[in-house]
């Protein structure tokens, strides 16, 4: 008679927060895909990418990464696509010829001032499901878990620091 061996379990990671983050960030995104992302050839990255240098006129790619939290290989695809859509251009900077500036062309204005209303309008519909003081709240709390889970990701980086996170999690890295 063989004994039944319950399953080895995987470390409980509650993630319910992450979670309805993510699903409130693809709520948030939805009326885009549906409306902009093949009317104008766009992915939500690509996006990010015009919103962030409609408020910043002149970035480096490092400096869009920093500002969205969008990874690297992420935002030199979305350039790289903006490039070739003639949305976005490359500029040498004149403290230093080594780094690029990205700049918005007249054609990627044009298509940034053609979805940023709908943008505008899908923030409206958070402003209104929370009251002026929940909102300062919110935008705090915010604030608050960007510089933190920023700071522990870029820190994360360290191989002492993945063990730490690691130890927490109860993870076997080997």
């Amino acid at each position: 008679m063989s004994i039944a061996r319950k399953p080895a379990t995987a470390p409980r990671v509650d993630q319910d927060l992450v979670s309805r983050l993510l699903r409130l960030v693809n709520l948030i995104a939805k009326p885009f895909f549906a409306e902009y992302a093949s009317r104008f050839q766009l992915s939500i990255n690509d996006w990010r990418v015009l919103m962030t240098l409609a408020q910043n006129p002149e970035l480096a790619a490092s400096d869009i990464c920093e500002q969205t939290g969008m990874h690297p290989m992420n935002v030199s695809r979305s350039v790289a696509h903006l490039e070739r859509l003639r949305r976005v251009k490359r500029c040498a900077d004149p403290k230093d010829r080594r780094r690029s500036l990205l700049r918005l062309t007249r054609t990627g204005r044009a298509v940034f001032r053609s979805i940023a209303p709908s943008a505008q309008a899908r923030e409206e519909v958070v402003r209104r499901a929370l009251s002026a003081r929940e909102a300062a709240v919110l935008r705090t709390l915010l604030d608050r878990l960007i510089a933190r889970v920023g700071a522990e990701t870029n820190d994360s980086s360290q191989p002492a620091a993945r063990k730490r996170v690691a130890r927490r999690l109860r993870i076997n890295l080997r």
